[in-house]
């Protein structure tokens, strides 16, 4: 049987828990290793992981985001197969071995995307992911291409990327592009870590038959640290993030374009008296000047694989585009 290490990124998640928790014991011919990390939940969370001696539980702050917790967790892990999940979720019993017979398929797999659903099973809201062509799409580093998740590939198709909600990765691949970066706090996180992915050769499918059941945007209800809603820290974080992902991967025309792109569109919120979005973008760009030295120094060091396979062409690989209708 595989062994497989589930790393849960839980915030306020006890009305999620148990089921989620009930779901992973009920997993069929894998052998589990489970880590939550509890990002200081101010609910019923560290009662319910108590009654739980076989899962470990480890402690992160919540204002450093869902990945930070993916991090911590994946540091601590024992497995050779590292399963990322939200904590408002939960799974059909075949969905993790269904997700390691695939990840062993090819030797050129690094990670499978399991298709999502919403929590009472009835609406598809994930499945394979494909780029559509558009103009001035600003929560891309490429503003011409937006993704489309719910193209309905058959399984073993490549994907440009997994969802960080829910995916199951490599641990030696995972390690050597050098793991969630911990900059980002929710958005566009997952593109960052499966475009290293992609630069060194490691392909991302999807598998169908492996099913997950997600109460998708409950944590924009949340608080964290400052009576800060996650609303506003994800919408400031994600557009920090995608500029610095443009530093990160993307010739320095790129960077002027899209930094053009976002100006234009905080000075049309302006003119428009969105102030609380004007402010919200002030924010944003304070966070971009905060972690600019971390992303030109990645640049620095990452500047032979960008020149060796360039980031623009992830974004236009034929495969990863949108089929024309028939």
């Amino acid at each position: 049987m595989p062994d497989v290490s589930v790393v849960v990124s839980n915030f306020n998640g006890a009305k999620y828990l148990p089921r989620l928790l009930a779901s992973l014991a009920a997993q069929r011919d894998v052998t589990l290793e489970v880590i939550v990390v509890d990002r200081c939940s101010r609910d019923e969370s560290t009662a319910i992981l108590a009654a739980h001696p076989d899962v470990k539980v480890l402690s992160e702050p919540p204002e450093s985001g869902l990945v930070s917790g993916y991090a911590v967790g994946a540091a601590a892990a024992s497995a050779d197969l590292l399963f990322f999940c939200n904590e408002d979720m939960w799974f059909d019993p075949n969905c993790l071995t269904r997700l390691a017979a695939r990840i062993r398929s090819a030797a050129d797999i690094g990670a499978v995307d399991p298709w999502q659903w919403t929590y009472d099973g009835v609406r598809l809201i994930h499945a394979g992911t494909r780029f559509v062509e558009t103009a001035l799409y600003q929560n891309s580093p490429d503003p011409s291409r937006r993704p489309n998740f719910v193209v309905p590939l058959a399984a073993g198709e490549a994907v440009p990327f997994g969802c960080a909600g829910a995916v199951l990765v490599r641990r030696d691949v995972y390690d050597d592009v050098g793991g969630w970066d911990r900059s980002f706090f929710l958005d566009v996180e997952d593109l960052d870590l499966f475009i290293r992915f992609w630069q060194t050769g490691w392909r991302v499918v999807v598998e169908p038959e492996a099913k997950v059941y997600h109460a998708v945007g409950v944590s924009n209800t949340q608080v964290i640290a400052g009576a800060v809603p996650v609303s506003r820290r994800r919408y400031v974080s994600g557009r920090a993030s995608v500029l610095v992902m443009v530093v990160k991967y993307l010739p320095w025309t790129s960077v002027a374009s899209v930094s053009a792109l976002w100006v234009a569109a905080s000075l049309r919120r302006l003119l428009l008296l969105r102030w609380s979005k004007v402010a919200w973008d002030v924010s944003a760009a304070r966070e971009v000047w905060s972690r600019l030295g971390d992303a030109l120094s990645y640049r620095r060091s990452h500047a032979q694989v960008n020149r060796r396979r360039p980031v623009r062409e992830f974004f236009r690989t034929k495969e990863f585009q949108s089929r024309p209708p028939a």
